[in-house]
């Protein structure tokens, strides 16, 4: 809900200061954003909503710079004929049991380059990733789980179970 009235608030900020085009429309976006963040002060959705805002700033080019380094990792694989790739299949225990937040970690770990979620077991927690090429499971484990926490820290800011 607080996602939809800072969008609107924008859009009606930017068409009344200047035009609809995209770049006003982002500053009006991040014009409105400190008046949120203090709004968090005495209202608590204000407050969720701005650390998820925030969360979600340092995510997306975090986890986009982890999928530009994998494309280069597999490209330097693929352009190697010399290369020997180790492939395995890794269990990843995970902590969350949300079966939202599980779908969507293993849709983040099959967008990455060399990496496929393949199965997800309920009654233990575990994720099976398939690595492309790794040398230890513990690399693997410490990857996703960097991944699954930095996740968390975006939907759960404040902590605690969905």
């Amino acid at each position: 809900m607080m996602l939809y009235i800072h969008l609107v608030l924008a859009t009606v900020l930017a068409a009344l200061l200047a035009s609809l085009s995209p770049l006003y429309w982002l500053v009006a976006f991040a014009a409105l954003y400190p008046i949120f963040r203090v709004g968090g002060l005495v209202h608590s959705r204000s407050r969720l909503y701005a650390l998820r805002l925030e969360a979600g700033v340092v995510f997306v080019p975090w986890f986009i710079w982890q999928v530009f380094s994998a494309s280069l990792g597999v490209a330097k694989i693929v352009l190697n004929p010399r290369c020997q790739v180790e492939s395995a299949v890794v269990c990843v225990p995970v902590h969350t049991r949300d079966k939202r937040l599980i779908t969507l970690l293993g849709c983040l770990l099959t967008l990455t380059p060399g990496t496929l979620a393949l199965d997800y077991r309920a009654s233990s927690g575990d994720l099976f990733v398939h690595v492309l090429d790794t040398r230890s499971a513990d690399s693997v484990i410490a990857a996703v789980r960097q991944i699954e926490s930095r996740l968390m820290h975006w939907v759960q800011p404040l902590g605690g179970d969905l």
